[in-house]
């Protein structure tokens, strides 16, 4: 049985396997957190939007999910194929879940995006080593329900 651990920023809360650990981040903007066997990691940022920006939520997600799928797309070598694409609106909040799969590569990506302006929250789960696409689905799914946003937004 995997036993996890929360995690709590000023804007977000997510719970991850207690076998993670926070690494050093390629971007100096988003955290890094990776299983302690290397096979699988997560990048998290947040942003805050400008005072002048009225997108709605949907808007913004559409910008960011593009923003990812164009990140994949530039990795040379990899054949992405987006094998589930969801959103959900509520109270103001867009949520946006996609799952991309390189099956040559066997490397999987997802990317969930919360954005309840002025923030976003982007998540970008990776399984470096996707042999099995139904256990990977199976570990990441109390992942990517656990991250949410908190009300107490300031």
């Amino acid at each position: 049985m995997t036993t996890y651990y929360t995690i709590r920023t000023d804007t977000w809360i997510m719970s991850l396997p207690s076998d993670w650990g926070q690494r050093d981040a390629s971007s100096s903007s988003s955290l890094y957190f990776e299983a302690s066997d290397g096979t699988k990691g997560l990048y998290i940022s947040t942003w805050k939007l400008r005072e002048d920006d009225t997108r709605a939520a949907e808007q913004v997600v559409k910008v960011f999910r593009a923003n990812d799928l164009k990140s994949l797309d530039n990795m040379g070598g990899y054949q992405w194929r987006i094998v589930d694409d969801e959103s959900d609106t509520l109270d103001g909040a867009c949520v946006a879940i996609t799952d991309c799969m390189a099956q040559d590569n066997n490397y999987r990506v997802i990317g969930k995006i919360i954005a309840a302006p002025p923030f976003v929250v982007r998540a970008s789960f990776h399984d470096y080593a996707c042999i099995d696409y139904a256990q990977s689905r199976a570990y990441f799914s109390p992942l990517l329900e656990s991250l949410c946003l908190l009300k107490e937004q300031s």
